[in-house]
């Protein structure tokens, strides 16, 4: 069915067939959802609606009557919840064990109720910590707070292979280090600052990118997106940085440069060659059409007219985006023709994510 609809969209950009056709050929093709799988989404969707909402409803609670409780009955309301949601967790988890036994194709990893449970009591710790910061007054920095909160939910993450929880843990480490930056700015300056956050996320994400091709515990679509956004982001960020206020340092700036023009060819050659995937190509593509308008305007506006200058860096905005987006399209269509049975699960759902 994939080798179809990508030979649709082939017949219909060369003009062979109308967009009626193609209308109704993918009516033919397609699968209509029956009861069952509505009844199957309604219920997660419900599920995992009323788990967050019971970790919000414990939170706000605290914050609202705040003034009102006592110190004990704050620590014994919020430990309450947190031990229900843990029992939860343990009972689901070994129902959903035993059910892998009958039938050894259900999963204990991804989307699952017990790891709902287990997401709210994630939050719920980081809610007790914030109890004892806010009690005792320990910690003077914030940043303290979202660490040890990051540190204590990675056994909760690893247990559950959810993406949402490693999502959570990869958000607080990226708060906590970016705290850490603004309480203590006088150590590094900031272009170093933004060293470490690409060289942070790069690692997150290259580590699920080889680690989630061989567990399905590691497999995180919602990490790999973050981290690499982030870490393009801030790649991109200091790249442009450096052209408009180039680094004192030479050793910083040759390596800034160096490290972004190898990551861009690595990441050609592994994600398209190796790997066809086609979120990391637009992502790279994006930030090198990004980095080359920056020295465009670095060169144009040195000792150019700024009005044609602008003309040109638009021409070039435009033309770069529009060959970049019809050579992703490309990549798309052949992304989803090349699924084959003998790929993965985990490599399947990955495309089809693309």
């Amino acid at each position: 069915m994939r080798h179809l609809t990508s030979h649709v969209y082939e017949w219909l950009e060369q003009g062979h067939i109308t967009p009626t056709d193609a209308n109704e050929l993918y009516r033919q093709l397609s699968v209509p959802p029956n009861a069952a799988s509505w009844r199957s989404l309604l219920a997660q969707l419900l599920q995992w609606s009323g788990a967050l909402s019971f970790a919000c409803g414990v939170i706000f609670f605290f914050a609202y009557n705040w003034q009102s409780l006592e110190r004990m009955s704050k620590f014994a309301l919020i430990e309450a919840a947190l031990l229900i949601s843990l029992v939860s967790f343990v009972w689901l988890y070994y129902r959903s064990a035993a059910k892998q036994l009958v039938d050894p194709s259900h999963c204990l990893f991804g989307a699952t109720l017990a790891n709902a449970a287990l997401l709210v009591v994630s939050l719920l710790v980081g809610g007790l910590l914030a109890l004892v910061g806010q009690t005792y007054q320990t910690g003077a920095d914030p940043w303290q707070l979202f660490a040890i909160w990051a540190l204590a939910i990675l056994p909760f993450a690893w247990v559950a292979g959810f993406d949402g929880l490693w999502l959570l843990l990869v958000g607080l480490v990226n708060l906590s280090l970016g705290l850490y930056a603004d309480t203590n700015s006088l150590w590094l300056d900031e272009q170093l600052w933004l060293c470490l956050f690409v060289v942070l996320n790069l690692t997150i994400y290259y580590g699920f990118v080889f680690l989630g091709s061989t567990s399905k515990r590691w497999y995180a679509p919602f990490v790999e997106y973050a981290s690499s956004l982030t870490a393009m982001g801030c790649f991109t960020l200091l790249v442009c940085w450096m052209i408009f206020e180039p680094s004192d340092t030479k050793l910083l700036l040759v390596g800034v440069w160096v490290g972004y023009v190898v990551h861009l060819l690595f990441g050609f050659w592994w994600f398209r060659h190796k790997r066809l995937q086609v979120y990391p190509l637009a992502l790279g593509g994006f930030s090198l059409i990004t980095v080359g308008a920056a020295l465009f305007t670095e060169l144009l506006f040195r000792d150019s007219d700024p009005i044609g200058g602008f003309l040109l860096i638009g021409l070039y905005i435009i033309l770069a985006s529009t060959g970049l987006s019809a050579v992703l399209r490309r990549l798309h269509r052949q992304a989803k023709a090349d699924i084959s049975p003998t790929q993965t699960p985990s490599e399947n759902e990955e495309l089809s994510h693309e």
